[in-house]
């Protein structure tokens, strides 16, 4: 399926079939089983679990455009809006930490822009809620420097803005994670030196606020 990196991810157009892969596979299938079952107990919006067979995960399509092709759109503020409000009700319902939170894990209604899902759990775990909240405007940064200007529109949904100083922190510290996950594939991957670069490319921001 289009957006889908780090798996084999495929659809029949009812039913998703999540086939992992790489480093750790077994440990993110189970992590992300476990975060769908805790986040639909706690109203989050998420896919529904059809079945775990082994290696793989079935779950429910859901409808709904995805964030980076609204954002690509031009609906950037009114995807990052939902962004925050979605994460703060996930704060306030379930708590831990997403992973991978943002656009590019996220469903919307093409229409009202309300998350119809929260998607790729692998990466759930007990943290700091700030993670999260950074990762979604790193993909911003990086993936659509042209809709930086629409970040305000992120934490106002939020309801707050930590300081820049610990937002770029929590960014550096993910990528330095995904590092070290790309160096677990082998030191001749791509995504090594690709994730080199963008470390570079985070250090470097600057921000006032």
């Amino acid at each position: 399926m289009k957006h889908g990196y780090t798996n084999d991810t495929r659809s029949d157009g009812d039913v998703v079939i999540k086939r992992f892969q790489g480093p750790d596979a077994d440990l993110r299938r189970a992590t992300e089983s476990r975060a769908l079952a805790r986040m639909a107990a706690a109203g989050v919006p998420v896919p529904a679990l059809v079945a775990a067979p082994p290696g793989e995960l079935w779950t429910r399509l859901v409808p709904g455009a995805h964030g980076q092709d609204l954002i690509d759109a031009g609906h950037a503020a009114a995807v990052l809006s939902s962004c925050g409000r979605t994460l703060a009700h996930i704060r306030a319902v379930a708590g831990g930490v997403h992973g991978d939170y943002g656009p590019n894990n996220m469903l919307f209604d093409p229409v009202t822009f309300a998350t119809t899902a929260v998607l790729d759990w692998e990466w759930a775990h007990d943290g700091d809620p700030i993670e999260d909240l950074a990762w979604c405007e790193w993909i911003v940064r990086m993936h659509h420097p042209d809709a930086a200007g629409e970040l305000d529109a992120l934490f106002a949904g939020y309801g707050r803005r930590p300081a820049w100083a610990a937002r770029h922190a929590a960014m550096l510290a993910k990528c330095h994670s995904m590092l070290a996950l790309a160096r677990a594939s082998g030191p001749e991957s791509p995504n090594v030196h690709r994730w080199q670069q963008r470390i570079e490319l985070t250090a470097s921001w600057r921000s006032s606020r």
